[in-house]
């Protein structure tokens, strides 16, 4: 069994907690530091199964739009199946009822386990993000994504500085040690 499919002390949190998977702490420790995402907010979730991060917004009365090859399983929230690659903008702003307060992504690429690959895709998704918040969020709007380090990391994180006001780059707690990934969390949309 390897490191990443033994279940570890942030596991078995979420378990005990009622999420289906560890990266709630991620978002909730953002979210603890910052005071990002806004109470009873529209927030679009991109890669959003099985739904942690959903769930925690829901948790704070956010209204949620999300979006992965899988729907979670939550008692509330609007979930489109299939690719992000495949929704329109129009698309999440008819189901939000509106532009969004926020949007968040957890997405990844399957790894192919070379690193320089799995960067590549993971920022190619990033800018997929970054590209639907610029069109769904309301000036003043936030912004939190995973991104895979490695030599288009510090590109990507000029283009999310130069559409926010505060941008700040977090390896969360309950990431893995090995792992290769950070968050970038925005507020301020510009607009």
């Amino acid at each position: 069994m390897s490191e990443y499919q033994r279940p570890d002390h942030w596991t078995k949190k979420a378990k005990a907690q009622g999420y289906a998977a560890r990266s709630v702490f991620k978002l909730q420790e953002i979210d603890d530091r910052m005071r990002l995402i806004p109470k009873r907010g529209k927030i679009v979730d991109l890669g959003c199964y099985p739904g942690s991060w959903s769930r925690y917004l829901i948790g704070l009365g956010c209204a949620v739009v999300g979006v992965d090859f899988k729907a979670p399983e939550l008692p509330t929230g609007t979930f489109l199946v299939g690719s992000v690659m495949d929704v329109t903008a129009d698309q999440l702003r008819e189901a939000l009822g509106g532009a969004a307060d926020g949007l968040v992504s957890d997405m990844a690429p399957s790894t192919g386990g070379n690193r320089f690959t799995d960067h590549c895709r993971q920022i190619e998704l990033a800018r997929v993000a970054l590209t639907m918040a610029e069109a769904l969020l309301k000036p003043g709007g936030c912004f939190v994504v995973k991104v895979f380090d490695g030599e288009d990391a510090p590109v990507f994180t000029k283009e999310v500085e130069a559409r926010f006001a505060e941008v700040r780059r977090f390896k969360p707690e309950a990431t893995r040690d090995r792992s290769v990934e950070f968050v970038l969390a925005a507020r301020g949309f510009r607009g």
